[in-house]
C-alpha cells in the first residue's frame, strides 16, 4: 500500500530515527476527537494494482503493527469525515 494525501490532514509523522528515507516516507495523518472525546490519528492509503488484484482474490487485507503489542485500530473503506 502507499500512504497518500487527503484534504483533511493535519500534519505528518516522521520516519522513525532507526529508518531510512527509502524504508520509510513521512505519513499524511488528520489529528481528530470523536464525539465521545476520544482521540485518534487518521491516515490514508491506497492499495496497488497488484494489492487490488490480490484482495479481490482473497478478500483480506493484513495489518502489522511493529512491537509487543497492539493498539485498537480500525481498518475501513469509508472515508471518517
Amino acid at each position: 500500500m502507499i500512504s497518500a494525501s487527503f484534504d483533511e490532514s493535519t500534519g505528518y509523522l516522521d520516519r522513525p530515527p532507526s529508518m531510512t528515507a527509502d524504508e520509510c516516507d513521512p505519513l499524511a495523518v488528520a489529528r481528530v476527537q470523536y464525539s465521545d472525546g476520544i482521540p485518534a490519528v487518521v491516515s490514508c492509503w491506497k492499495l496497488t494494482a497488484e494489492e487490488v488484484g490480490e484482495f479481490k482474490r482473497t478478500g483480506r487485507i493484513w495489518l502489522i503493527v511493529t512491537g509487543q503489542s497492539m493498539p485498537p485500530v480500525a481498518l475501513t473503506a469509508n472515508k471518517p469525515f
